[in-house]
């Protein structure tokens, strides 16, 4: 008896579960009340999908949240469909299906071991349905076998259609809940469009009013007999009026006395129905005129009649086109006063103007030019440039090189050359012509001419000087080979005639050597310095560059002009800093040093000094010879690298030399991307080298 009271209570609180809760709550509830009152270990309720008819978990009471993926595993793992479980056999039969023991159903074979897992041995799987139709299952499982009696039976059988009920009642008041949602979505979408709408309209009308009162064109607005109404910003401003002047005054009180009758006939023509843009004029407050374009229309407002006029200032239009008028006038001055020929071309190449200047050049009338085609005025060649020239700048093609000449032919049949510039004629888009200016060259061409012929002359000297260079270079380098030759003979014998090799000679014979061999060095000199100057001609110095120590080489150079020194008595002092390594020809560095030393020692008297100082600057080494001797005047410091060129050139001289060494010293050096120069005040001389580092040539990709 108690069994029976506590499950009709159940079933009373399945049917009072409130519907408005979650969903879910309410299933929950549903539930947990039915397991209870069955003292089930656990239970389950689950709901076929609307959609593709299949069962969906969607409560349960004692069993872990993966259960139901757990059992759909199990069914894959087992090859069998959802269908072969006793659920999906309730959901096929719409009939409860009783498990008194699990492990001996065979339909709940594939789901034995989560039994074991999970502790339940016996089940009771009921369908919940709407009629004929099941909406889901009210499954209750126990711990134990057990044999389910015909009252649990019945219980779960009633609170599974209980369940349905409420399931389907939930479901009817979530519809309408949603239902409800969208109607108030849809009341507050309508609202929100209808304030749209009429934001829109306030937003149309202030734009409107916004556009009008912005218009730089002045906007009025007349009543049927031509009272104002309304005028925007620019309407006031053009006329001067303020706007409470205006309003409500006939609209002649805008127009002077000499156009009231013209606008008068224009009112009478509009109030027939008869518009018609014009030009006239207004009145301002201040008196002052302003000249305006005006157009008005009829309209009707509300039944009554209106008249809609705009307004747009052209006052300073019409200064414009005074000024246009006046500059036509001074351009037609000064297009009559040109000194070069002017005229103009239609597109077909026929003359429409021409000054004086050009009938003048022609030696003919206007009316032997107006009218003509250029080919009447022009040889056949300079027709053919002409036309050229006129198709591509009406094609819009302006730019040439240079201005053309051609060839005009006079009246008297004489043939000008003249030089042309043009330009296209406009009239707003559209090309209607060609304006030229016409200047005569035929004297600068002939001049031209002649500098050309000239050109030509000259260069032909400047070729035949060149190779009457190149012979003489070639001379030079053939007559020094052919002189070196027998010269070391002839010094190779004195020598061994001195030196006594032969036999005993003199004094006054061994004196007479002595001059011989002296002389025989002076003209050895001389011809090894024509073949360096022969081959820096030829560019065949043939360097041998390579690391060298410049120190080295300064220091060997003054040891061999030692005795030299020795023999007048000339102090050679050394101020050498420690050097780098430098990249050159250390036999033609060696050449530069000796000749610049052998320079000091022979202009420098007696007793004197020569100090040679050698240093590292950032980039490069310098070195410095000074000698204590006559100095270089300083207006001939320029000209002292110039091939053969000597401070003493008289016959007199006192100082022997070809005036070549330091112009092969100055080749030397810049072959070394280097420099060389002299410096003096009068009173002895120094001269300079710089040579680049090895790092400077690299950088600098020398």
């Amino acid at each position: 008896m108690e069994s029976k009271k506590r499950k009709l209570k159940a079933l009373s609180d399945i049917a009072s579960i409130d519907i408005t809760l979650e969903f879910s709550d309410i299933l929950k509830n549903v539930l947990e009340i039915t397991c209870e009152t069955m003292e089930a270990h656990s239970g389950t309720i689950m709901l076929v999908d609307e959609k593709d008819y299949e069962l969906k978990l969607v409560a349960s009471y004692g069993l872990p949240d993966d259960y139901i993926e757990r059992v759909y595993e199990a069914a894959k793992n087992a090859g069998l469909p959802i269908t072969s479980s006793p659920s999906g056999t309730v959901l096929k039969t719409g009939k409860q299906y009783i498990v008194p023991n699990v492990f001996e159903e065979p339909a709940d074979k594939p789901w034995k071991h989560l039994a074991e897992e999970l502790g339940f041995s016996s089940q009771i799987f009921t369908p919940m349905k709407r009629g004929l139709k099941v909406i889901g299952l009210l499954n209750v499982y126990k711990a134990k076998v057990h044999e389910f009696t015909e009252e649990e039976s019945n219980f779960v059988t009633i609170a599974a259609s209980q369940a349905a009920s409420v399931v389907q009642n939930a479901r009817l008041c979530s519809r309408l809940q949603k239902n409800i949602l969208e109607l108030e979505e849809y009341e507050g979408h309508l609202e929100e469009k209808i304030k749209k709408t009429h934001k829109k309209l306030c937003y149309s009308e202030k734009y409107l009013r916004t556009v009008i009162e912005s218009s730089l064109d002045g906007i009025g607005v007349m009543d049927e007999v031509g009272r104002f109404e309304f005028g925007n910003n620019a309407f006031f401003n053009i006329t001067g009026w303020q706007k409470e002047e205006l309003i409500g005054q006939f609209f002649m009180k805008l127009f002077p006395e000499d156009a009231q009758e013209f606008i008068k006939k224009r009112w009478e023509e509009l109030q027939k129905g008869i518009a018609a843009p014009c030009e006239t004029t207004v009145k301002t407050k201040n008196g002052g005129i302003k000249y305006i374009y005006t157009s008005c229309s009829q309209t009707e407002v509300d039944g009554r009649k209106k008249y809609v006029g705009i307004i747009k200032d052209i006052t300073e239009k019409k200064r414009l086109e005074q000024e246009l008028i006046e500059s036509e006038i001074k351009y037609r001055d000064l297009f009559e006063k040109a000194d070069d020929p002017m005229y103009t071309l239609d597109t077909g190449g026929y003359l429409q103007t021409i000054n004086n200047a050009g009938l003048k050049a022609l030696g003919c009338t206007k009316g032997d030019v107006i009218g003509s085609h250029i080919s009447k005025w022009l040889t056949q060649e300079s027709l053919r440039v002409s036309m050229e020239l006129l198709q591509k700048q009406l094609s819009g093609d302006n730019q040439f090189e240079q201005p053309p000449t051609l060839e005009i032919i006079c009246k008297n049949g004489d043939h000008r050359l003249a030089e042309i510039r043009t330009r296209v004629i406009r009239e707003g888009d559209r090309i209607t012509g060609v304006h030229g200016i016409a200047r005569d060259v035929t004297e600068k061409r002939r001049l031209e001419q002649k500098i050309r012929d000239y050109h030509e002359t000259l260069k032909k000297s400047c070729e035949d000087l060149i190779e009457a260079d190149r012979i003489k270079t070639e001379f030079i380098s053939n007559i020094t080979h052919e002189l070196l030759t027998p010269l070391t003979s002839i010094r190779g014998f004195t020598e061994l005639l001195y030196d006594e090799t032969t036999g005993k000679i003199n004094d006054d014979q061994k004196k007479s050597l002595q001059i011989i061999l002296r002389n025989s060095d002076r003209l050895i000199r001389l011809i090894k310095d024509l073949l360096d100057v022969s081959h820096l001609e030829k560019d065949k110095f043939g360097m041998r560059f390579g690391l060298i120590s410049i120190e080295d080489i300064i220091s060997r150079c003054i040891q061999d002009l030692q005795p030299q020194a020795k023999y007048k008595e000339i102090t050679i002092i050394r101020n050498i800093n420690m050097l780098p390594r430098i990249w050159g020809d250390e036999g033609r560095l060696t050449q530069v040093i000796t000749n610049l030393l052998a320079n000091a020692i022979k202009f420098t008297p007696q007793k004197g000094t020569i100090t040679v100082t050698a240093k590292e600057n950032h980039n490069e080494v310098k070195i410095s010879i000074t000698d204590t001797g006559i100095g270089i005047p300083h207006d001939q410091l320029s000209r002292i690298f110039e091939r053969f060129y000597q401070i003493d050139g008289s016959n007199s001289r006192k100082y022997g030399g070809a005036g070549l060494g330091l112009s092969i010293c100055k080749s030397i050096v810049e072959s070394h991307y280097g420099s060389i120069w002299a410096e003096s005040d009068g009173n002895g001389s120094t001269f300079h080298i710089v040579l680049p580092k090895l790092e400077c040539i690299k950088k600098n990709g020398l």
